[in-house]
């Protein structure tokens, strides 16, 4: 029996309604519970079973599925309808074409480029606040992320008023798309206030991308941008350009993908330096030393270690994405355990990364844990804050590159400081969001 995973069913089921209360009552606790009961963890919601994997070997395994036996899952199945079939939700053949389409705009030499729009978007958010105002830090964390992306995804050419129209209009989006998800069919349907909105800002902003690419089109622009490669992209069937609705679908998925993970580890970066003022003090210390008065560039990125250790923890502790999912297509062999076809299955990111198994004292925030382990050490799909195998996420590169350059240009002039005694609560919403972030903020020493 040697080699083949350890399974029980989750502490805590209770008859008919299964595990749902207990997940319901405390998400994150029950998360954390599952390491170490088994490497194959059966929870129930409701009657009907899924099995979440908490052994790094299992769980790199449900990654790097490159035989094709693993679909995105049933939760998926619910976004789709809503978010369209874009590059993050698709499927098998399709995903393929998709990936192979998209990435070429967020390849590495395209985020050097991108390097200066999210220096300038993320220092025009931290001059426009004043020395002594209380901001709400998660909020500027997503408008500033917004504004880069829509800035990123269609770049020169398209006039300040559209961006502002798409970061105005995104958000609205991308929260009812989740309320969506996790609500009865029945419900959805109804003529509630938060459907009325949804519909409403989902009908306005496919209008707003339908007037950027209407303007490339007619302009004739090329700036090498998502827009761009979306619309130069031809079916390799048909040899027919993508519809308008294709190009909006492409637009939400990267968008869901890249503003709300990042936008969210900013803020409790931000957080977690507040609350450890040491740690802020060797950012400041780093960006001052490696950057000093000059402008942020591409390669400053790779110099700036000590931030890129600060932004992992956070991506540690502070995990943004709380469960994932697959589904077999077809039966598969997992730990020597044969799964048939159509079992879900899941993990928990956030769950994993606080195993004391793998981190010592998990819930301390500890940047220097990195030197003394770094991620290449540990075993494979125990730290994938960006996924792995063929769904990797392609935008990584340029997911590290916008935040190291909100942390410079934040950091070099300003401190963020949280009112005496807060204590920011992890709210279960579309990532694991704080639930408020008050912050004041003061000038930084010799500014």
């Amino acid at each position: 029996m040697t080699g083949i995973a350890t399974y029980r069913v989750a502490r805590g089921r209770v008859p008919l309604a299964g595990h749902t209360p207990a997940l319901v009552r405390s998400p994150f606790r029950f998360l954390r519970s599952l390491q170490g009961q088994a490497d194959i963890v059966r929870v129930d919601f409701g009657t009907a079973p899924t099995y979440f994997l908490t052994e790094p070997k299992l769980i790199n395994t449900l990654l790097t599925d490159h035989d094709g036996v693993l679909d995105k899952g049933r939760f998926y199945d619910k976004v789709r309808p809503l978010a369209g079939n874009g590059v993050v939700l698709a499927n098998g053949d399709e995903h393929r074409r998709q990936h192979a389409m998209v990435k070429p705009s967020v390849h590495r030499v395209q985020v050097s480029r991108y390097a200066e729009v999210m220096r300038d978007v993320a220092a025009g958010q931290a001059t426009s606040w004043r020395a002594g105002e209380r901001i709400a830090a998660d909020k500027e964390m997503h408008a500033i992320t917004l504004r880069i992306l829509a800035s990123t995804m269609f770049g020169a050419g398209v006039d300040a008023r559209a961006v502002s129209e798409l970061v105005r209009l995104l958000p609205a989006v991308l929260k009812g798309i989740m309320w969506r998800t996790v609500v009865p069919d029945a419900v959805n349907r109804l003529p509630l206030p938060v459907n009325r909105r949804f519909d409403k800002a989902f009908a306005e902003l496919r209008e707003a991308i339908n007037r950027i690419m209407r303007t490339y089109r007619d302009q004739g622009i090329d700036n090498g941008d998502l827009m761009s490669v979306l619309l130069a992209t031809r079916d390799e069937k048909s040899g027919e350009p993508l519809t308008e609705r294709d190009v909006c679908d492409q637009i939400v998925a990267v968008t869901m993908a890249g503003a709300e993970t990042a936008a969210t580890a900013l803020a409790w970066t931000f957080y977690e330096m507040a609350r450890h003022p040491e740690i802020e003090r060797k950012v400041a210390e780093e960006v001052r030393d490696v950057i000093g008065d000059r402008d942020f560039e591409i390669g400053d990125v790779a110099g700036l270690e000590y931030v890129r250790r600060v932004l992992q923890e956070s991506l540690r502790l502070r995990q943004p994405i709380l469960v994932i999912s697959r589904r077999t297509t077809r039966p598969m062999d997992l730990g020597g355990r044969k799964v048939p076809a159509g079992t879900e299955l899941f993990y928990s990111p956030y769950g994993v990364f606080r195993d004391p198994e793998l981190y010592p004292s998990p819930e301390r925030f500890d940047p220097d844990r990195w030197l003394s382990r770094p991620a290449t050490s540990l075993p494979r799909g125990a730290f994938v804050p960006f996924g792995g195998g063929p769904r990797h996420c392609f935008g990584e590169h340029f997911a590290w590159t916008m935040m190291a350059a909100v942390m410079v240009e934040v950091t070099r002039r300003w401190r963020l400081e949280l009112p005496p005694g807060f204590r920011a609560r992890e709210m279960p919403w579309a990532t694991v969001n704080p639930s408020s972030l008050p912050m004041t903020v003061l000038p930084r020493a010799g500014r």
